[in-house]
Protein backbone atom coordinates (compact mmCIF):
# COMPACT_ATOMS: atom_id res chain seq x y z
CA UNK A 1 0.00 0.00 0.00
CA UNK A 2 1.03 3.10 -0.84
CA UNK A 3 2.66 6.44 1.60
CA UNK A 4 0.79 9.03 1.43
CA UNK A 5 2.59 12.35 1.74
CA UNK A 6 0.18 13.37 3.99
CA UNK A 7 0.51 10.76 6.48
CA UNK A 8 4.61 11.58 6.70
CA UNK A 9 6.56 12.09 9.83
CA UNK A 10 9.93 12.85 10.12
CA UNK A 11 12.48 10.28 10.90
CA UNK A 12 11.06 7.81 9.52
CA UNK A 13 12.78 5.18 6.79
CA UNK A 14 10.38 4.45 4.37
CA UNK A 15 9.64 3.32 0.43
CA UNK A 16 6.57 4.15 -1.62
CA UNK A 17 5.63 5.61 -5.08
CA UNK A 18 5.85 9.11 -5.71
CA UNK A 19 4.92 11.14 -9.37
CA UNK A 20 8.32 12.79 -10.16
CA UNK A 21 7.91 16.74 -11.29
CA UNK A 22 11.30 17.87 -11.69
CA UNK A 23 14.69 16.77 -11.38
CA UNK A 24 17.82 19.01 -11.13
CA UNK A 25 21.91 18.34 -10.51
CA UNK A 26 23.24 21.07 -8.33
CA UNK A 27 26.89 21.56 -6.29
CA UNK A 28 27.54 21.72 -2.99
CA UNK A 29 29.75 24.35 -1.80
CA UNK A 30 32.26 21.70 -1.11
CA UNK A 31 32.01 20.80 -4.98
CA UNK A 32 30.24 17.83 -4.37
CA UNK A 33 27.38 16.63 -6.67
CA UNK A 34 23.83 15.91 -5.86
CA UNK A 35 20.20 15.32 -7.23
CA UNK A 36 17.20 17.36 -6.00
CA UNK A 37 13.82 16.38 -7.42
CA UNK A 38 10.07 17.08 -6.64
CA UNK A 39 8.18 14.29 -5.70
CA UNK A 40 4.64 14.53 -5.16
CA UNK A 41 0.96 12.38 -4.96
CA UNK A 42 -2.88 14.36 -4.36
CA UNK A 43 -2.20 14.91 -1.34
CA UNK A 44 1.24 16.89 -1.32
CA UNK A 45 4.57 17.09 -2.25
CA UNK A 46 8.14 16.97 -1.04
CA UNK A 47 11.52 17.72 -1.81
CA UNK A 48 13.99 14.81 -2.32
CA UNK A 49 17.72 14.96 -2.31
CA UNK A 50 20.01 12.18 -3.19
CA UNK A 51 23.85 11.94 -2.95
CA UNK A 52 24.75 8.76 -4.12
CA UNK A 53 25.52 8.01 -7.76
CA UNK A 54 23.58 11.33 -8.75
CA UNK A 55 24.64 11.61 -12.20
CA UNK A 56 23.95 7.89 -12.86
CA UNK A 57 20.55 8.39 -11.24
CA UNK A 58 20.07 11.53 -13.39
CA UNK A 59 20.48 9.60 -16.30
CA UNK A 60 17.73 6.70 -15.67
CA UNK A 61 14.96 8.77 -14.55
CA UNK A 62 12.51 11.51 -16.58
CA UNK A 63 10.50 14.42 -15.47
CA UNK A 64 6.86 13.57 -15.45
CA UNK A 65 6.67 10.20 -14.53
CA UNK A 66 6.03 7.77 -11.59
CA UNK A 67 8.79 6.12 -9.03
CA UNK A 68 9.94 4.17 -6.34
CA UNK A 69 11.37 5.65 -3.65
CA UNK A 70 13.26 4.41 -0.64
CA UNK A 71 15.07 6.66 2.03
CA UNK A 72 14.82 8.60 5.31
CA UNK A 73 12.51 11.75 6.63
CA UNK A 74 14.06 14.39 7.83
CA UNK A 75 13.36 18.33 9.38
CA UNK A 76 14.97 20.93 6.64
CA UNK A 77 14.04 24.58 7.59
CA UNK A 78 10.64 23.00 9.96
CA UNK A 79 9.62 21.56 6.33
CA UNK A 80 9.63 17.17 5.88
CA UNK A 81 11.99 16.63 3.29
CA UNK A 82 13.02 12.83 2.02
CA UNK A 83 16.60 12.03 2.11
CA UNK A 84 16.92 9.41 -0.61
CA UNK A 85 19.28 6.78 -0.83
CA UNK A 86 17.57 4.81 -3.46
CA UNK A 87 15.39 6.04 -6.47
CA UNK A 88 14.00 4.19 -9.94
CA UNK A 89 11.25 4.44 -12.43
CA UNK A 90 8.23 2.70 -11.40
CA UNK A 91 6.10 1.34 -14.57
CA UNK A 92 2.13 2.46 -14.47
CA UNK A 93 1.10 -1.46 -13.31
CA UNK A 94 3.10 -0.81 -10.12
CA UNK A 95 0.72 2.44 -9.21
CA UNK A 96 -2.82 3.26 -8.55
CA UNK A 97 -3.85 6.40 -10.50
CA UNK A 98 -6.02 7.46 -8.06
CA UNK A 99 -3.27 7.73 -5.42
CA UNK A 100 -2.12 11.15 -7.64
CA UNK A 101 -5.43 11.92 -9.17
CA UNK A 102 -9.10 12.17 -7.87
CA UNK A 103 -11.39 9.99 -10.09
CA UNK A 104 -14.72 11.30 -11.02
CA UNK A 105 -17.47 10.63 -8.84
CA UNK A 106 -19.41 7.45 -9.73
CA UNK A 107 -16.41 5.97 -11.65
CA UNK A 108 -15.47 6.04 -15.74
CA UNK A 109 -17.39 3.18 -16.66
CA UNK A 110 -20.39 4.27 -15.03
CA UNK A 111 -20.22 7.63 -17.47
CA UNK A 112 -19.01 5.74 -20.42
CA UNK A 113 -22.46 3.49 -20.09
CA UNK A 114 -24.18 6.61 -19.66
CA UNK A 115 -23.12 7.90 -22.75
CA UNK A 116 -23.66 4.54 -24.87
CA UNK A 117 -27.24 4.48 -23.44
CA UNK A 118 -27.18 8.56 -25.19
CA UNK A 119 -25.56 7.14 -28.18
CA UNK A 120 -27.94 4.35 -28.57
CA UNK A 121 -30.62 6.77 -29.28
CA UNK A 122 -29.34 8.88 -31.62
CA UNK A 123 -31.38 8.21 -34.84
CA UNK A 124 -30.26 10.57 -37.52
CA UNK A 125 -27.37 8.43 -39.05
CA UNK A 126 -24.90 10.89 -40.34
CA UNK A 127 -24.92 12.24 -36.47
CA UNK A 128 -24.59 8.65 -35.57
CA UNK A 129 -21.22 7.90 -38.09
CA UNK A 130 -19.77 11.06 -37.13
CA UNK A 131 -19.96 10.31 -33.08
CA UNK A 132 -18.84 6.85 -33.79
CA UNK A 133 -16.21 7.51 -35.98
CA UNK A 134 -14.52 9.49 -32.26
CA UNK A 135 -15.71 6.64 -30.24
CA UNK A 136 -13.88 4.33 -32.03
CA UNK A 137 -11.16 5.90 -32.47
CA UNK A 138 -9.04 4.31 -29.96
CA UNK A 139 -6.29 6.92 -29.20
CA UNK A 140 -8.76 9.11 -28.98
CA UNK A 141 -11.12 7.45 -26.55
CA UNK A 142 -8.55 6.65 -24.34
CA UNK A 143 -7.89 10.41 -23.58
CA UNK A 144 -11.49 11.08 -24.22
CA UNK A 145 -12.63 9.03 -21.46
CA UNK A 146 -9.63 9.93 -18.70
CA UNK A 147 -9.28 13.45 -19.49
CA UNK A 148 -9.98 16.39 -16.74
CA UNK A 149 -12.60 18.82 -17.84
CA UNK A 150 -10.20 22.07 -17.40
CA UNK A 151 -6.88 22.53 -14.98
CA UNK A 152 -8.87 24.53 -12.34
CA UNK A 153 -12.11 25.96 -13.19
CA UNK A 154 -14.29 22.71 -13.23
CA UNK A 155 -14.39 19.08 -13.75
CA UNK A 156 -10.72 19.11 -12.96
CA UNK A 157 -9.96 15.31 -11.89
CA UNK A 158 -9.70 11.98 -14.29
CA UNK A 159 -12.70 11.45 -16.23
CA UNK A 160 -14.34 15.12 -15.79
CA UNK A 161 -14.22 15.75 -19.55
CA UNK A 162 -16.77 12.54 -20.43
CA UNK A 163 -18.65 13.32 -16.60
CA UNK A 164 -18.99 17.24 -18.16
CA UNK A 165 -19.66 16.37 -21.87
CA UNK A 166 -22.54 13.12 -20.99
CA UNK A 167 -23.95 15.37 -18.37
CA UNK A 168 -23.79 18.59 -20.84
CA UNK A 169 -25.66 15.25 -23.53
CA UNK A 170 -28.03 14.57 -21.05
CA UNK A 171 -29.67 18.39 -20.13
CA UNK A 172 -29.37 18.61 -23.99
CA UNK A 173 -31.43 15.68 -24.64
CA UNK A 174 -34.20 17.09 -22.34
CA UNK A 175 -33.88 20.34 -23.72
CA UNK A 176 -34.42 19.31 -27.18
CA UNK A 177 -37.49 17.10 -25.77
CA UNK A 178 -39.10 19.85 -24.28
CA UNK A 179 -38.68 22.33 -27.30
CA UNK A 180 -39.41 20.02 -30.41
CA UNK A 181 -39.76 22.19 -32.76
CA UNK A 182 -36.89 24.59 -31.80
CA UNK A 183 -34.05 21.95 -30.98
CA UNK A 184 -32.89 19.22 -33.11
CA UNK A 185 -32.14 16.32 -30.66
CA UNK A 186 -29.90 14.29 -32.33
CA UNK A 187 -27.62 17.68 -33.69
CA UNK A 188 -28.39 18.84 -30.65
CA UNK A 189 -26.57 15.39 -29.38
CA UNK A 190 -23.79 15.25 -31.65
CA UNK A 191 -22.62 19.18 -31.41
CA UNK A 192 -22.87 18.46 -27.45
CA UNK A 193 -20.06 15.52 -27.92
CA UNK A 194 -17.76 17.38 -30.09
CA UNK A 195 -17.83 20.60 -27.90
CA UNK A 196 -14.56 19.80 -25.99
CA UNK A 197 -13.10 17.11 -27.88
CA UNK A 198 -9.82 19.22 -28.34
CA UNK A 199 -8.90 19.43 -24.77
CA UNK A 200 -8.05 15.81 -25.22
CA UNK A 201 -4.86 17.72 -27.42
CA UNK A 202 -5.13 20.97 -25.05
CA UNK A 203 -4.62 19.75 -21.76
CA UNK A 204 -1.03 17.27 -20.14
CA UNK A 205 -3.21 15.97 -16.82
CA UNK A 206 -1.03 12.54 -15.92
CA UNK A 207 1.63 14.50 -13.29
CA UNK A 208 0.83 17.76 -12.40
CA UNK A 209 -1.73 19.67 -14.73
CA UNK A 210 -0.59 22.08 -17.68
CA UNK A 211 -1.20 23.25 -20.79
CA UNK A 212 0.36 21.61 -23.85
CA UNK A 213 2.38 23.35 -26.17
CA UNK A 214 -0.52 23.17 -28.52
CA UNK A 215 -2.96 23.80 -26.57
CA UNK A 216 -1.23 27.16 -25.40
CA UNK A 217 -0.79 28.41 -29.24
CA UNK A 218 -3.97 26.69 -30.44
CA UNK A 219 -6.52 26.33 -27.57
CA UNK A 220 -9.00 23.37 -27.39
CA UNK A 221 -11.68 25.20 -29.93
CA UNK A 222 -9.35 25.42 -32.62
CA UNK A 223 -7.84 22.03 -32.01
CA UNK A 224 -11.25 20.68 -31.51
CA UNK A 225 -12.38 22.59 -35.10
CA UNK A 226 -8.98 20.43 -36.64
CA UNK A 227 -10.24 17.04 -35.63
CA UNK A 228 -13.56 17.20 -36.44
CA UNK A 229 -12.62 18.41 -40.13
CA UNK A 230 -10.31 15.25 -39.99
CA UNK A 231 -13.10 12.61 -39.07
CA UNK A 232 -15.39 14.52 -41.28
CA UNK A 233 -12.87 14.15 -44.15
CA UNK A 234 -13.20 10.14 -43.72
CA UNK A 235 -17.21 10.17 -44.15
CA UNK A 236 -18.44 10.04 -47.51
CA UNK A 237 -21.57 12.20 -48.52
CA UNK A 238 -21.84 13.94 -44.72
CA UNK A 239 -24.43 16.97 -45.63
CA UNK A 240 -22.30 20.15 -45.82
CA UNK A 241 -25.02 22.06 -43.96
CA UNK A 242 -24.77 19.55 -41.10
CA UNK A 243 -20.99 20.12 -40.70
CA UNK A 244 -21.68 23.72 -41.10
CA UNK A 245 -23.98 23.76 -38.45
CA UNK A 246 -21.99 20.84 -36.09
CA UNK A 247 -19.10 23.74 -36.42
CA UNK A 248 -20.44 26.62 -35.52
CA UNK A 249 -21.75 25.04 -32.39
CA UNK A 250 -18.01 23.74 -31.53
CA UNK A 251 -17.14 27.48 -32.24
CA UNK A 252 -19.34 29.66 -30.41
CA UNK A 253 -19.62 27.48 -27.25
CA UNK A 254 -18.49 29.80 -25.20
CA UNK A 255 -20.64 32.18 -26.30
CA UNK A 256 -18.38 35.65 -26.90
CA UNK A 257 -15.27 36.76 -27.73
CA UNK A 258 -14.67 37.63 -24.67
CA UNK A 259 -14.72 34.44 -23.30
CA UNK A 260 -12.82 32.53 -26.33
CA UNK A 261 -15.45 32.09 -28.84
CA UNK A 262 -14.65 33.31 -32.59
CA UNK A 263 -17.93 33.69 -33.29
CA UNK A 264 -21.42 34.11 -30.63
CA UNK A 265 -23.97 31.59 -31.10
CA UNK A 266 -25.76 32.40 -34.07
CA UNK A 267 -28.10 29.21 -34.16
CA UNK A 268 -31.17 27.53 -31.54
CA UNK A 269 -28.98 24.61 -30.85
CA UNK A 270 -26.26 27.02 -30.38
CA UNK A 271 -27.13 28.97 -28.01
CA UNK A 272 -29.20 26.18 -26.06
CA UNK A 273 -25.22 24.76 -26.03
CA UNK A 274 -23.84 27.60 -24.44
CA UNK A 275 -26.38 28.06 -21.90
CA UNK A 276 -26.28 24.04 -20.78
CA UNK A 277 -22.52 23.47 -20.99
CA UNK A 278 -21.68 26.76 -19.03
CA UNK A 279 -24.69 26.28 -16.42
CA UNK A 280 -22.99 21.94 -15.90
CA UNK A 281 -19.11 23.68 -15.68
CA UNK A 282 -20.78 26.40 -13.07
CA UNK A 283 -22.35 23.85 -11.54
CA UNK A 284 -19.58 21.65 -10.68
CA UNK A 285 -17.35 24.26 -10.14
CA UNK A 286 -19.64 25.09 -6.99
CA UNK A 287 -19.87 22.18 -5.78
CA UNK A 288 -16.48 21.36 -5.56
CA UNK A 289 -15.95 24.53 -4.21
CA UNK A 290 -18.30 23.70 -1.29
CA UNK A 291 -16.31 20.19 -0.61
CA UNK A 292 -13.51 21.72 -0.18
CA UNK A 293 -14.32 24.84 2.46
CA UNK A 294 -14.66 24.02 5.95
CA UNK A 295 -17.38 22.17 6.74
CA UNK A 296 -18.16 24.25 10.29
CA UNK A 297 -18.16 27.50 8.75
CA UNK A 298 -21.34 29.14 7.63
CA UNK A 299 -19.79 30.84 4.87
CA UNK A 300 -17.16 29.19 2.04
CA UNK A 301 -14.09 31.00 1.24
CA UNK A 302 -14.84 34.10 -1.75
CA UNK A 303 -14.35 31.89 -4.46
CA UNK A 304 -13.02 34.35 -7.93
CA UNK A 305 -15.12 32.59 -10.00
CA UNK A 306 -18.32 32.56 -8.45
CA UNK A 307 -17.54 36.46 -7.39
CA UNK A 308 -19.11 35.28 -4.11
CA UNK A 309 -18.73 33.05 -0.18
CA UNK A 310 -21.35 30.62 -0.44
CA UNK A 311 -23.61 30.31 2.74
CA UNK A 312 -23.16 27.29 3.86
CA UNK A 313 -25.38 26.85 6.96
CA UNK A 314 -28.43 25.07 5.58
CA UNK A 315 -26.75 22.20 4.44
CA UNK A 316 -26.63 19.08 7.33
CA UNK A 317 -23.86 17.20 8.20
CA UNK A 318 -24.95 14.11 5.69
CA UNK A 319 -24.60 16.54 2.89
CA UNK A 320 -21.54 17.76 3.63
CA UNK A 321 -20.04 14.57 3.79
CA UNK A 322 -21.40 14.24 0.40
CA UNK A 323 -20.01 17.48 -0.44
CA UNK A 324 -16.39 16.33 0.44
CA UNK A 325 -16.88 13.53 -1.19
CA UNK A 326 -17.40 15.24 -4.81
CA UNK A 327 -14.53 17.45 -3.97
CA UNK A 328 -12.14 14.49 -3.63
Amino acid sequence: MKLMRKDLKANERITTYFALESLQLRTSKTQQQYLVVELCDKTGKIKGYLWDDPIEAIAALQEKSYVKVRGITRVNNVSIVLNIERIRTADKSEVDIRDFLDVVPGGIDHWYKRLEVLIHSMKDSNCLNLVRSFINDEGFIELFITSPGALSVHHNYVGGLLEHTVSSMEQASSAAERYQCLLDRDLMLTGTFIHDIGKVREIYWEIGREFTTEGRLLGHIAIGLMMLDEKLSGLQGFPDELALLLKHMLLSHHGSLEFGSPVVPATPEAVALNLIENTDAKINHLYCHLGNSNSEDDWSHFDKILYTGIYRRRFPKSDQKALKGMAA
